[in-house]
């Protein structure tokens, strides 16, 4: 089998479009791929807000008037939210879902609320009070009319579950995303195996598309993430030892490309208000909500940031990226002067003077591919 052959698997979940990519030597897995992506159904069956019976659902109906008891998994995932709201100082907060609705991006429409409305909906946000209670794992609200949205950690709690799940059926090497701003690599794009033909320069990495159905296209060209490290823009990508290549995105022109970083056992996350964001009276908002003020926030464009984790990326995307630059780079100094050895890595874009002129700024040394 041609050793640049990647394979493509998908799933729908989560309104969003997941994806396995495998390398040539992955490939006889495929069913037991195919296997494991049918577990994101009852992920989103737990974590949706968009069905009342849903552990979450559940939640925001009941916890402001009793504890409510929650699996291992999702109780699990709570803990972590609010581990990164206290991390983020507030800017990342889960119980942000009265926000998230007055400003209409639960419907995916978006609407300017007046003053007053955002008066009511942040008096009833505040991670201080969401109670867990470890012991029972049972979860309660200390106000009434509290509501959890998780669409900011949810998928990356997914691709995590999901990465351990392929793990435990034996595979190595396979590059997980959802959405395409929230990705998990393990083992390398292109690993060299005893059985690899000697390397061709000229070598490009097909791709071949198969979704949980079972049916499949050659070649599939459909979503930047299966040209995620081919040779037309990073060079003999793959034999390196050093991961998947990853594209960053532009964040206002998606289909272009600001560089490329090498990913290995590591996760990656996006946030930014490029792609969902709408106009009121001539002035743009972007989907990404200040808890603590209840008004879009951020001065970057977009945040991408690498850790082990992919949920702890999205979660510290989101959550920096409400922050602004200012606070990562405090947060930064305050991990290298007390030695913080895990603090992630982050690449943050500035808008330019010109139109669509951006400024890349990193925090942290990343793994950058050779576009040469």
């Amino acid at each position: 089998m041609d050793p640049g052959l990647l394979t493509t698997l998908t799933h729908r979940a989560m309104a969003t479009e997941f994806a396995v990519m495998l390398p040539a030597c992955e490939a006889p897995r495929v069913d037991a791929v195919l296997e494991a992506l049918e577990m994101l159904d009852s992920i989103e069956a737990a974590l949706t807000v968009y069905r009342d019976d849903s552990e979450i659902s559940q939640v925001n109906q009941r916890a402001a008037a009793e504890p409510v008891r929650v699996s291992s998994e999702t109780f699990d995932l709570l803990e972590k939210s609010l581990r990164w709201s206290r991390l983020t100082d507030g800017a990342f907060d889960i119980t942000a879902g009265p926000l998230v609705q007055a400003w209409g991006f639960m419907s995916r429409s978006g609407r300017k609320p007046s003053d007053e409305e955002i008066q009511q909906a942040n008096a009833r946000v505040g991670y201080q009070n969401l109670i867990l209670d470890h012991d029972r794992q049972t979860v309660r609200f200390a106000k009434p009319g509290m509501a959890i949205n998780l669409g900011a950690i949810g998928k990356g709690d997914a691709l995590d579950r999901l990465a351990a799940r392929l793990t435990e059926k034996g595979l190595r090497h396979f590059l997980l995303h959802g959405g395409q701003s929230s990705v998990l690599a393990r083992g390398d794009q292109q690993p060299i195996v005893e059985s690899d033909p000697p390397e061709d320069d000229d070598m490009e990495s097909d791709v071949t598309t198969i979704d949980s159905a079972g049916t499949g296209a050659d070649k599939s060209e459909s979503g930047n993430a299966e040209r995620f490290g081919d040779k037309e823009r990073f060079g003999d990508a793959g034999r390196t030892g050093r991961g998947w290549a990853i594209g960053i995105s532009h964040p206002t022109k998606p289909q272009r490309r600001v560089g490329g970083i090498w990913l290995r056992d590591a996760a990656l996350a996006t946030s930014g208000s490029g792609k969902q964001f709408f106009h009121h009276q001539g002035r743009r908002y972007g989907h990404v909500i200040d808890p603590r003020t209840g008004y879009p926030a951020g001065d970057l464009l977009s945040l991408t940031v690498v850790t082990d984790s992919a949920a702890d990326a999205d979660a510290c995307a989101t959550g920096f990226f409400v922050a602004g630059s200012d606070a990562i780079t405090r947060a930064r100094k305050q991990a290298l002067e007390s030695e913080e050895t895990s603090f992630p890595k982050m690449l943050g874009i500035r808008a330019g003077k010109r139109q669509d002129e951006v400024h890349v700024v990193t925090y942290g040394d990343l793994d950058w591919v050779d576009a040469s």
